[in-house]
């Protein structure tokens, strides 16, 4: 590593570091301001909504396939992402160039393959049309024998400043007793200056390739992309983490609410008049919730009295509303009124 590459990945790490951080904090304190408004029951209108809204069937179909969407959605995502991570860690450590059996993948890095030159003839009047382009991802097969490569076949090598090059063989010469290559990319209109010898072949390319995906893999290989994708990682288990805290709280809110509610048979009133009407004080382990029209809370400790109530039920009660709200006529009400409306008349 260069004095720069160190730099670049120390100010990455603190980048990130600090983001997640901050991500964290926000996060938590959203989750902490949460579990506190259930507890102090200003979502308990939510929560019942919720409840009621739950009994559907049509709901409860709606939110499986929407759960199963999801659950496809992401483990597809990691499906992808875990092997292509892995994919380029490896690689990385067997410096790019991974091997499967007999056969070998490489990221092509440059662009010297992706066209034909137009100094390079032979190209031309032998038809050679296998170029790629940068960030391909190409499929090399290994060579063990000067007997496997021939003249304009594209391979892999090593040279002389231990770098991974794919050119095209353009000449074989003797040099010393020795089989070497001339070398040189379809793009480019000078030969390589180092002439790769067999036992500098990686591989020779069989063809077959997969178009820009090694973008994906060299950004995995860089510091910035460990760093990310270990953030990543982080975040999911942080918020996995505080989500489960607000589940906990609701769901322990729910089972309170339950006690206290006939929900399966509250979805046959007015939601409006069930809204204006629930304003009530709960008692919950020593302390009394009033709950206004608007939804306010405020929260104090039971009475006398009210703890008298409390425990000859043995359970949490809603008791008498703590202040006058306006409620809304039903039809009934409304019949009565008229009938009596009527005999005044008379």
């Amino acid at each position: 590593m260069t004095s720069t590459d160190i730099i670049a990945l120390i100010v990455t790490i603190i980048g990130v570091a600090s983001f997640a951080t901050v991500v964290t904090i926000l996060f938590r304190n959203y989750i902490k301001s949460a579990i506190k408004e259930i507890k102090l029951g200003n979502r308990d209108i939510e929560i019942v909504d919720l409840m009621i809204y739950e009994l559907d069937e049509t709901v409860i179909k709606k939110r499986k396939a929407v759960n199963l969407t999801k659950n496809v959605v992401y483990y597809a995502f990691l499906a992808v992402l875990i092997p292509l991570f892995g994919l380029s860690l490896y690689s990385r450590i067997k410096n790019n160039v991974t091997k499967f059996g007999n056969n070998f993948v490489m990221v092509v890095a440059s662009g010297s393959m992706s066209m034909k030159n137009e100094a390079n003839d032979y190209l031309i009047s032998n038809n050679l049309n296998n170029q790629f382009n940068t960030y391909d991802m190409i499929v090399l097969t290994g060579v063990n024998s000067t007997s496997q490569l021939k003249l304009y076949d594209v391979i892999a090598f090593r040279n002389d400043k231990k770098i991974n090059v794919i050119h095209r063989i353009i000449d074989v010469q003797y040099e010393e007793g020795v089989i070497r290559y001339t070398t040189r990319g379809d793009s480019n209109s000078a030969t390589d200056t180092y002439h790769p010898k067999i036992q500098d072949v990686i591989g020779k390319y069989t063809g077959k390739r997969i178009p820009s995906i090694g973008v994906f893999i060299m950004f995995f290989q860089s510091y910035a992309g460990i760093v990310t994708i270990l953030s990543v990682i982080y975040c999911s288990l942080m918020i996995s983490h505080f989500n489960k805290k607000l589940d906990v709280a609701t769901d322990e809110r729910r089972e309170m609410l339950e006690k206290m509610f006939d929900i399966p048979n509250m979805n046959e009133n007015d939601p409006e008049l069930m809204t204006s009407t629930y304003a009530s004080a709960i008692y919950y382990k020593g302390y009394a919730y009033t709950i206004d029209k608007d939804g306010n809370t405020d929260k104090r400790e039971m009475s006398e009295e009210e703890k008298q109530k409390y425990n000859a039920s043995e359970q949490p009660v809603k008791v008498e509303k703590t202040e006058e709200v306006e409620e809304k006529p039903t039809d009934e009400v409304k019949e009565e009124s008229v009938s009596d409306n009527e005999q005044g008349e008379q």
